[in-house]
């Protein structure tokens, strides 16, 4: 099969989505990825998937040129951060690599990717993997956000981003989301946004399928080195305001009561690009706050629980798999806990209010063997579930519905022009 599959950015390990179902399509069909880049960093990606092998049309973004956009957007009705994304350049390059060969399906990712693809949506077979449902994401920002700006713009964007996604939701057949809460909150954008009031739920949804997350079930393994005692982690980009919301959520509340019980826990923060306000922790001798790192797995591998209290979120996140991949035992939120089909007990444990969270920790810290059979469960699941060889046979079944659909579009099309 030949894939065209299109990105705001170029995957890597820290865009893990599309870098993990690239890595498996790559061994069997032939891929080329079209990115936009807009740093040296993703130059650097760019240069890192170019070395793996794979065929990479790089169309370069100006930030400032990008920012202007989304800001004259804020006087019409689209979503800002389709605004900043929508690129004439980048649906240019993308147009003019289709018209020159003949790909089967297109892939594009995320609501970011989508913004630039609207004269190739009725050109060829094409699947959306949105990921999340972002105005869901906004919707928890209104109200959990970090700071009040980041709240703000959330308000600003959340009607916006709904329009836009249900606009979406109604031109395209085939949409991919992590997992079942954000495939039913596009259901009900659908059924709020100009579908028929008296269409079923799977009616609305015959076309959105749930497509999880995975994990390099080798790149991610149980460490050989020792555990460092009473460490616990938090890990993520930190420069999303989800994940900074949540470091602050952990340092101010439950930190505090884990610390009542156990002075000497030590807390680390591993992601990119943290704000002042989280650097400012690291003043604290028990908290490490790293900034961006290589390689994630040398914090989370040999920490003795790894920590997810998420404020907010949509999707599935990663953290959470690549953690129980390492074999560290997961406390993590309830309502994000319900994106896995994961065994609370068996596979991680779950909790809901600060009390809760520090309870659970306490409770890994101090047992052992529950910390034992969490790293294993965890790790088996993982397995069983989040495989990426697995997750990719179910996006080549899309891919091959996709196809079929557009193939009975062409010919129905075609008859009726001859009639």
């Amino acid at each position: 099969m030949r894939i065209l599959f299109v990105s705001p950015y170029p995957p890597s390990r820290i865009r893990v989505r599309g870098y993990g179902l690239l890595a498996q399509l790559q061994a069997k069909h032939e891929v080329t990825i079209a990115a936009q880049c807009s740093s040296e960093q993703e130059h650097a990606d760019v240069e890192a998937l170019r070395r793996q092998g794979f065929e990479v049309v790089v169309v370069d973004e100006s930030k400032r040129q990008a920012a202007m956009r989304s800001g004259l957007a804020a006087l019409s009705a689209l979503p800002l951060q389709v605004a900043y994304a929508r690129s004439a350049r980048f649906t240019r390059g993308v147009q003019q690599l289709s018209s020159q060969r003949r790909f089967d399906v297109v892939h594009v990712e995320h609501l970011r990717g989508i913004a630039s693809m609207g004269p190739l949506i009725e050109m060829q077979p094409l699947v959306w993997d949105a990921v999340d449902c972002i105005s869901l994401l906004s919707r928890h920002t209104m109200s959990a956000g970090p700071s009040a700006p980041v709240r703000a713009v959330a308000r600003f964007e959340h009607k916006r981003t709904q329009r836009y996604e249900a606009r979406m939701l109604e031109v395209l057949s085939h949409v991919l989301v992590t997992s079942e809460r954000d495939r039913q909150a596009m259901i009900a954008l659908r059924r709020m946004h100009g579908a028929d009031l008296t269409s079923s739920d799977e009616a609305l949804g015959a076309g959105i399928c749930v497509l999880p997350n995975g994990v390099d079930l080798r790149y991610f393994q149980p460490l050989s080195q020792e555990r460092q005692p009473v460490n616990l982690v938090f890990s993520g980009k930190m420069s999303y305001h989800a994940n900074v919301a949540t470091a602050l959520y952990l340092h101010q509340q439950i930190m505090p009561l884990i610390w009542q019980r156990r002075p000497e826990a030590t807390l680390t923060i591993a992601g990119s690009k943290p704000p002042k306000v989280i650097q400012n922790m690291a003043s604290d001798a028990r908290i490490t706050v790293t900034g961006f790192v290589d390689d994630m797995r040398s914090y989370v591998g040999r920490a003795q629980v790894m920590l997810s209290p998420m404020v907010y979120s949509v999707g599935i996140q990663n953290k959470v798999l690549e953690a129980m991949a390492l074999g560290t035992p997961v406390v993590v939120a309830a309502q994000a806990a319900e994106a896995l089909s994961a065994r609370p007990g068996r596979d991680l444990l779950t909790a809901t209010t600060a009390q809760e969270f520090a309870q659970a920790t306490l409770r890994l810290l101090e047992d052992g063997a529950l910390r034992d059979t969490l790293s294993q469960g965890g790790r088996a699941y993982v397995e069983r579930h989040h495989d990426w060889r697995i997750v990719t046979d179910q996006l080549i079944d899309v891919y091959e519905r996709a196809i079929d659909t557009y193939s009975r579009k062409m010919f129905q099309d075609s008859r009726r022009a001859g009639n």
